[in-house]
């Protein structure tokens, strides 16, 4: 019989343990193999796991589980980091994990995005937030895999473990974020208008957080209006500038290796009073099945909102999109892409309404034909553009995966694909659900929900940050969709 012993080295234990430390460790026989740690590590399997109720214990009479060492080693590992040493995690560790009843929210951290279920998302967390400011802007890293959460509020960025069980913060020079992407766990990138430069978050682990550098647009320090990431493979990042006299924007490309900027992306200058001419990206996204940057910023003067909305392929052109509109009649509130579904989507900001625009029959500059369908009340639609109402405002909308989701105030809606037909001319068929309870303005204790003003999603998990609520919510698919098989 082959025997490991596996010490608690990440808890920053002295190498001579005192009488006081010793008392504390737990001995672990899995399967014949001897593990060392803390009931503080074990306790965070949660309260429905026999970990969390394992005592200290001397390594000749240790707790035995009956359990696969190599699998509970890394369970372990995990319990002690919130980090997985590789992704995605195996099905067998997965078993693993039920097996032990790690909580429900463990589990929603280790399971991959093929296990997220939008109809059964419910709130499993609330993270609060240190300081009196409120979150502006929620982040998860980009991957397959809920790996770890970001927060900005205020100045401050906050990024809690996959397992939402520690959390470090970092101050950085910005007054107010109001973009945020999580690169990895270890990399998040915060932008402020009116403040030059997208801020460098690290937080490696085994070291303190610091946000001492930060990138620029390389012919003038401007402020960030938003920004956007590829998945790591694709090693890009996209910030949307502006200069401090707002008079000229563009998108800047980044390597998301070297963090060098690489080109500079539709260009524009705003000449004289023409403001609409020059209107600056507030919303980016990426296609990677199509090699797509989204591009879309609106203006809102006393003709009413107008927008525009480009699609680049950063390979072919940086001066030339590959399509474009303008947005007059029913511009949009919010826009976003879908790889998987390949199609555009906007939240109307006179209607409220969703709309689909096809990527397949999306060509030219997008003046001669309307490439918009209501998949939502067409006739309420034309009646609200009819009438200059502005239902849709503050609306949002992001897509994940196959689905499409919508932020209306305290509550969201997700639209789910139930039919493709492939019959030339024909449309995809979306439906309408809602998250969690539905569009209920009402908590259970009988508390009024607040606005919703940031999500993001990621593995099997969405977060959202609420108006002047010191907190991030955070939503995890049931944990019977999790399956070892």
């Amino acid at each position: 019989m082959s025997v490991e012993v596996n010490t608690a080295a990440t808890e920053n234990s002295p190498p001579m343990a005192s009488a006081s430390a010793s008392s504390s460790v737990v001995t672990l026989n899995v399967g014949g193999e001897l593990f060392q740690t803390t009931a503080a590590t074990l306790s965070r399997a949660g309260g429905s796991s026999p970990l969390a109720s394992l005592g200290p214990s001397p390594p000749d009479a240790p707790h035995f589980l009956d359990g696969d060492p190599r699998l509970f080693a890394a369970s372990l590992s995990f319990l002690r980091s919130g980090r997985l040493a590789s992704h995605p995690p195996s099905p067998a560790l997965l078993a693993e994990a039920r097996h032990f009843s790690l909580d429900g929210l463990l589990l929603a951290s280790l399971s991959p995005a093929s296990a997220f279920s939008p109809l059964s998302l419910r709130p499993t967390a609330l993270l609060l937030l240190t300081g009196r400011v409120a979150p502006s802007a929620v982040a998860i890293p980009l991957s397959p895999h809920a790996a770890s959460l970001v927060a900005a509020h205020g100045g401050v960025v906050t990024s809690f473990n996959a397992a939402l069980a520690s959390r470090t913060s970092v101050l950085t020079p910005l007054p107010t974020i109001d973009s945020l992407v999580a690169v990895s766990p270890a990399l998040a990138l915060a932008g402020a208008r009116d403040f030059p430069g997208v801020q460098l978050c690290r937080f490696p682990g085994d070291a303190p957080a610091t946000a001492s550098d930060a990138l620029y647009w390389p012919d003038s320090p401007s402020s960030v209006l938003s920004m956007a990431a590829s998945e790591p493979a694709s090693h890009w990042l996209f910030a949307s500038f502006e200069s401090a006299r707002r008079n000229s924007s563009a998108v800047v490309a980044f390597d998301l290796n070297s963090l060098s900027p690489v080109v500079e992306i539709g260009r524009k200058e705003v000449f004289g009073a023409d403001v609409e001419a020059a209107i600056p990206p507030t919303k980016l996204g990426w296609l990677a099945g199509h090699s797509l940057l989204l591009a879309a910023g609106s203006h809102s003067g006393p003709a009413g909102m107008v927008g525009d909305i480009r699609l680049w392929d950063v390979r072919a052109s940086s001066t030339v999109p590959l399509w474009g509109v303008r947005e007059k009649d029913d511009c949009f509130a919010d826009v976003a892409a879908s790889d998987s579904l390949s199609a555009l989507f906007k939240v109307g900001a006179a209607s409220g309404e969703v709309f689909m625009a096809d990527l397949r029959r999306l060509s030219g500059d997008g003046t001669s034909v309307d490439p918009w369908v209501c998949i939502g009340d067409g006739q309420r639609a034309g009646a609200a553009t009819a009438s200059r109402r502005k239902d849709g405002n503050g609306c949002r909308i992001e897509c994940y995966r196959s689905w499409v989701f919508v932020a209306r105030g305290a509550y969201a809606e997700v639209w789910t694909q139930v039919e493709i037909t492939s019959e030339p001319g024909e449309k995809k068929v979306m439906r309408r659900n809602w998250v969690g309870n539905g569009p209920s303005m009402v908590t259970a204790d009988g508390e009024e929900m607040d606005k919703i003003v940031s999500w993001a999603f990621g593995g099997g998990r969405m977060a959202l940050a609420r108006v002047d609520k010191r907190s991030v919510e955070v939503w995890d698919s049931a944990s019977g969709t999790i399956s070892g098989e």
